[in-house]
């Protein structure tokens, strides 16, 4: 959720524009009191656990697109989305539907009466057939409880009401100094527990009605209409400790937070942010994923995006704190959605390259989501479905539907190992080594060939992917770190991978953009190593004995591969 528009339906409020995400050049960074103090929780609450998924392979695809609910005078998106149920049901394990509810704006994120069905997209019955066309896809929620709006103003709920206005609303709420009503009134809730929203009117989710009202609602409305999961908008704006709470109350399925960082893309700051969010949804009773927005970033600075199509960096893809390689299992990988691209466009992939994209995130670890305006055809330009993929006989469709066949026949799941054996400007290559066959992927321009017995089954312009037999492993692998070593400097690096020789020598990286230093090793007989690196004058030569004067040892704890092949060492 980004832009709204005009609030009707008596949402006295006109929208600005809210961009969560400060935009910067190719290089990328990598690097209340109140009235209504609410009682101990009534919401049920298990021990802590996950999610789980019912296909550790599958492939989720957004069901929408910012101009879906307006696209057609002559049909509903429920409906168009029944139309196309055989091409889903047949490729994806899940789907991700727009906010069900009655809204104040079109595109469902400013809603109003949450227990009302019947929106912009479509028939409450219109839904329920959707969900049940797309079977066995299973039906993921888009869940807006950051904020709501007024039935006739500013922040008189309705169905549900939950209680007395206006207890459900954030003491800090602008509606306290913008709305008669509201200012007039001494009835508010506790302090916002996130970042507000102007839009609407942030809910107080300390407050056990809200907590009980939003879980009768997921459960007796929205999952009593087939819905199994849950994906959490702006989450930005409440406690994670909530989402913790509303998906162990409601046995979530599958949980999903848009958490979208605020500031310049940074992707170590950006990584923290975000766990930071996932790690608290943990203490809530259920742990929940997250929407890889520092892979997005990653990739926009790797291939290009809307404000520089010129970026090419693949050494991005193997930045360490990507998501998918920090916590696989509790990453969702995505190219665009309706924020980034569709009509709005905020942040958007140079569309000449979702072909390598989709290339990589459907063959890595992380449980993918794929936009529809990239899987489907349509009237308007956003729509890239039937595009041709540069280098192959397919269209952008077939693509994805080809590498979701190979993701599935390896066995690729969202906790598969990665190793990344290249990663520079022009070339990134990984192994990922899934339930049935280990893949190698290539993205870029370079040439490569993988050692061992290894079969191209399918390749394009800057992609290729070889399938070899489970548990096969490359002889070499490539290490990198990311760091500013200074003029004349560089990184070595040690251990007791063979060119090491059991930490007696180092080698010297190579540099790329972004300070990226890296170095390709050789993997001793037993397939496991341990490495660290050390920092020193370039001119000590390729390779150099580890106690020779000058070089000092990073700060960090030692690096163990397989599992760790990137690190950002501290000195």
């Amino acid at each position: 959720m980004k832009a709204q528009k005009m609030f009707r339906r008596g949402c006295m409020y006109v929208c600005g524009f809210v961009l969560a995400a400060g935009l910067i050049g190719c290089s990328g960074t990598t690097g209340g009191t109140g009235e209504n103090t609410a009682a101990a929780s009534s919401v049920s609450l298990r021990a802590a656990t996950t999610t789980t998924v019912s296909d550790k392979s599958g492939v989720m695809l957004q069901g929408f697109n910012w101009a879906s609910a307006t696209e057609s005078s002559s049909t509903t998106w429920y409906q168009t989305m029944i139309n196309n149920a055989d091409a889903i049901k047949s490729e994806f394990a899940y789907v991700w539907f727009p906010p069900p509810s009655l809204a104040a704006s079109d595109e469902g994120y400013l809603p109003t009466q949450l227990n009302d069905l019947d929106s912009e997209y479509g028939t409450e019955t219109q839904l329920k057939e959707a969900i049940s066309a797309i079977a066995p896809a299973k039906a993921i929620a888009d869940v807006v409880i950051n904020h709501r709006c007024g039935s006739t103003d500013w922040g008189d709920f309705t169905n549900p009401k939950w209680n007395d206005d206006f207890y459900s609303i954030c003491s800090d709420d602008e509606g306290f100094t913008s709305s008669a009503a509201m200012t007039a009134s001494s009835k508010r809730g506790n302090a916002d527990t996130g970042d507000g929203y102007s839009a609407g009117r942030d809910l107080d989710h300390t407050n056990t009605d809200v907590q009980n009202g939003i879980v009768t609602w997921m459960t007796d409305v929205l999952e009593d209409a087939g819905f199994v999961g849950w994906r959490y908008d702006f989450v930005k704006g409440y406690s994670g400790y909530y989402v913790g709470k509303y998906d162990a109350a409601t046995s979530a399925e599958f949980s999903v937070g848009e958490y979208w960082p605020s500031d310049s893309f940074n992707s170590s700051n950006w990584e923290s942010e975000i766990m930071s969010w996932i790690n608290e949804t943990e203490t809530g009773g259920y742990k929940s994923r997250a929407f890889d927005f520092v892979l997005k970033g990653n990739i926009n600075y790797a291939f290009g995006y809307k404000d520089d199509l010129t970026c090419w960096n693949m050494a991005l893809l193997a930045d360490s704190n990507n998501l998918f390689r920090q916590v696989p299992a509790y990453a969702v990988t995505f190219i665009d959605n309706h924020d980034t691209g569709s009509t709005q466009n905020l942040w958007s992939i140079d569309p000449g390259d979702l072909g390598p994209a989709y290339a990589f995130i459907l063959t890595h670890p992380g449980y993918p989501c794929v936009a529809w305006q990239h899987y489907f055809t349509g009237s308007t330009d956003q729509y890239k479905g039937g595009m041709s993929v540069s280098g192959t006989e397919y269209t952008l469709q077939e693509h994805i539907n080809n590498l979701i066949s190979i993701r599935q026949e390896a066995g690729v799941c969202y906790d598969s190992a990665i190793s990344v054996l290249v990663a520079t400007t022009t070339l990134y290559v990984a192994q990922i080594t899934g339930e049935n066959e280990t893949l190698i992927v290539k993205i870029g321009g370079d040439s490569y060939t993988p050692s061992g017995d290894y079969t191209n089954v399918y390749s394009g312009t800057n992609f290729a992917v070889w399938e070899g037999s489970g548990g096969t492993t490359e002889s070499d692998v490539a290490l990198s770190a990311t760091y500013d070593a200074g003029y004349n400097n560089a990184l070595f690096f040690t251990g007791t991978f063979s060119e090491g020789n059991s930490w007696t020598t180092a080698v010297r990286g190579t540099w790329t953009t972004g300070n990226i230093w890296t170095a390709t090793v050789t993997v001793p007989s037993g397939g496991s190593f341990e490495w660290k690196v050390m920092k020193g004058s370039y001119s000590l030569g390729s390779s150099v004995s580890t106690s020779a004067s000058g070089l000092t040892w990073s700060s960090d704890s030692n690096a163990s591969y397989p599992g760790t092949t990137s690190v950002m060492p501290s000195f």
